[in-house]
């Protein structure tokens, strides 16, 4: 089904190549002509397919029969009221097709449309237009899990009155409408709203809405949001949205300043022009609550941190707070989307009281997830950590992220990694294109072996291994592959060096300049690096996933690409490296957090990080985590880590909770 509907927008899009002018962009951001003319093929489709479901209901011409495709389409329009018909920029590639020629493919899709399972419109719809072009304009459609939760939250009873003010492919209101069936709801779709400025998304929304409702007209509306107020459309007492993601610099300065000053008007906040449009949206649509009524929003999470959220912080402090769950770093929930999502609950009216701050690891199921919130459970909760914050520490004017964070008591029968482990960075060459070298380039210049150690050039090295135990033939591979995995290293003065090829090299580096860098100006001979033992293990101090320490039983150097592991007692070390690996250690472990979910930690950083005190464990304990380091390396190695982590992360609960 699927296949055929691509290859139908295809057909279309081929014809519509021809025409010489694309359809002006919604609100004001500009659109490659080729993006536009793929969305306006799959909008014609989707038009056609609408009409086609609604044809025996509204008693309209048989495509079969009719050839003029726009003004059917125009007709249908006229008799249902469907704002997903209604005339827009796509029709222009109606006016190109005729029913005729596209009879089979068509008959093909409107028997098969109501058994696509769940969001496969927009799913389709990512497929044709290029993530590049869908991340600039802000559109990511929700994952069902998530939206399932959001509508079971701000849904409380059958009498629920449910509003989506950016639509998208309508999975948040699908979900709703089945939590009003399970409700006992009748006509659950006469109950929920919709509203977005793409056509496209309308024709999505209402399609999926007419599966699983057929025979009802949705009410899905084509408009911008911020066109409409609560005297035009009412209020609501259940708001689910996942907005548009657009970046203030994608927005015609008219129109931002337009959505700037309706959200200023309506809640006396000043509105920063850099706010991103998901912003204006949440605090548009809090006017819209009825009271007492819930809001579920999803969005980045940098509202929590950024100047420009201070007016959502404000907003905020102003409804009841109910609770914030901030997705992990690297668990994006929109594939593409670089940024960290959170999803936010809230409450009109009522007294403010503590919100829960849940940070997720990993998505439970919507039952567990429901009752964590409303019965405000706290602790590790094996899939994230949740906490009460007071409403006295949300201060609008500083950055709520680091209250996720604080005061995280270390569990009992925990000790730092630097009582057991100094952590340091990996040697500062100060010239890593001088300093590392190749197999080949140490042939080249025929430098005496007792000159070169052997080291790991780079995270991005041991990426390629896939390892969380670095072998002498991990070495040998990387050596064999062309990697830069020596380090020259000479602590022997200039003298001592005559008729050396050793000194031949050093001469050929201050050719290149490499003596003037800093740091070798600032040595005793500049070719001098610092003296080091092979540490026990590295740990990669950039990373989106989780802590990676690796075991070092090569016993290789590494420059400061890497930071080095020294424990003080060798017999812990493996026991140690496995609990860094597991998915509790991140939890505990200060770090930084850059775009794209991109984290930092530093050595200081690291040597805090609680682990279970080895000393405190049986050999048997010892040996199960040792074991599930060699086991979690087989794993990475053959690409299927995740389920060993699992059992890692399993055994690592399992022991905090035996030491307390």
């Amino acid at each position: 089904m699927v296949t055929a509907l691509k290859e139908l927008v295809e057909r279309v899009y081929g014809k519509l190549l021809s025409v010489k002018e694309g359809p002006q962009p919604a609100v004001g951001i500009p659109e490659k002509r080729e993006v536009l003319l793929r969305q306006m093929a799959y909008g014609a489709v989707l038009k056609i397919l609408l009409y086609a479901m609604l044809e025996r209901e509204l008693d309209l011409p048989s495509l079969a029969d009719s050839g003029n495709l726009k003004t059917l389409i125009e007709k249908a329009w006229r008799r249902s009221g469907l704002d997903a018909l209604k005339p827009s920029w796509v029709d222009a590639a109606l006016a190109l097709l005729e029913a005729d020629e596209l009879r089979s493919e068509l008959r093909a899709a409107v028997e098969t449309l109501e058994k696509i399972p769940g969001d496969m419109l927009g799913r389709l719809y990512e497929e044709l237009v290029p993530q590049e072009e869908r991340r600039r304009l802000g559109e990511f459609y929700t994952p069902k899990p998530i939206a399932e939760f959001m509508a079971a939250w701000a849904i409380r009873d059958g009498n629920a009155v449910v509003l989506d003010p950016g639509v998208g492919s309508g999975t948040l209101l699908v979900e709703a409408v089945r939590r009003l069936r399970a409700m006992g709801v009748k006509r659950p779709v006469e109950r929920v709203v919709g509203v977005d400025v793409s056509p496209l998304a309308v024709l999505m929304a209402s399609l999926n809405l007419l599966r699983v409702e057929p025979g009802l007209r949705p009410r899905v509306l084509l408009a911008d949001f911020f066109d409409l107020s609560p005297l035009t459309l009412g209020h609501f007492t259940s708001v689910v949205c996942n907005p548009p993601y657009t970046r203030h610099h994608e927005l015609s300065p008219e129109y931002k300043e337009r959505v700037a000053r309706i959200v200023e008007r309506e809640t006396g906040f000043k509105v920063s022009r850099l706010s991103s449009l998901y912003l204006h949206f949440f605090l548009h649509a809090s006017t819209f609550l009825g009271e007492e009524g819930r809001l579920a929003f999803i969005t980045p999470s940098e509202w929590m941190e950024a100047g420009y959220g201070r007016p959502l912080r404000l907003l905020l402090k102003r409804m009841r707070l109910r609770a914030i769950l901030l997705f992990r770093e690297d668990a994006l929930a929109f594939p593409g989307v670089l940024a960290r999502a959170s999803i936010t609950l809230a409450e009109r009216g009522g007294p403010a009281g503590r919100a829960l701050l849940l940070k997720l690891h990993e998505w439970p199921t919507t039952s567990e997830l429901l009752e964590t919130v409303e019965e405000g459970r706290e602790g590790d909760l094996g899939w994230g950590r949740a906490k009460f914050v007071d409403p006295e520490l949300l201060d609008p004017n500083s950055s709520w992220t680091p209250l996720f964070e604080r005061a995280w008591t270390p569990p009992p029968g925990t000790v730092e990694l630097g009582r057991l482990a100094r952590v340091v960075r990996g040697i500062a060459t100060g010239a890593n294109e001088f300093f590392l070298l190749s197999e080949s380039d140490a042939r080249r210049w025929g430098i005496e072996r007792e000159f070169l150690k052997p080291a790991v050039p780079s995270a991005r090295s041991l990426a390629k291994l896939g390892c969380l135990i670095l072998k002498p033939g991990d070495w040998e591979l990387l050596r064999a592959k062309g990697e830069k995995v020596y380090l020259f290293w000479c602590r022997k003065r200039r003298n001592e060096l005559e008729g050396t090829r050793a000194l031949e090299y050093i001469e050929r580096g201050e050719e290149s300049g490499y003596h003037e860098r800093y740091l070798a100006r600032h040595r005793s001979e500049w070719w001098w690096l610092e003296e080091r033992e092979p540490p026990d293990a590295f740990l990669i101090y950039m990373f989106r996933r989780g802590l990676r320490a690796i075991l070092n039983e090569a016993k290789v150097l590494a420059p400061n690409t890497l930071h080095c592991v020294y424990f003080r007692e060798r017999r812990y070390v493996k026991a140690v490296l496995a609990y860094l690996n597991s998915s509790i250690a991140l939890e505990f472990a200060q770090h930084r957090v850059y775009g794209g979910g991109m984290r930092k930690i530093e050595p200081r950083e690291a040597e805090k990080i609680p682990v279970p005190d080895p000393r405190l464990l049986s050999e048997t304990e010892l040996e199960t985590l040792a074991a599930l380091l060699d086991e979690l390396d087989e794993a990475e190695r053959e690409g299927r880590g995740e389920c060993v982590r699992k059992n890692l992360d399993e055994e690592v609960r399992k022991l905090l909770k035996s030491l307390t």
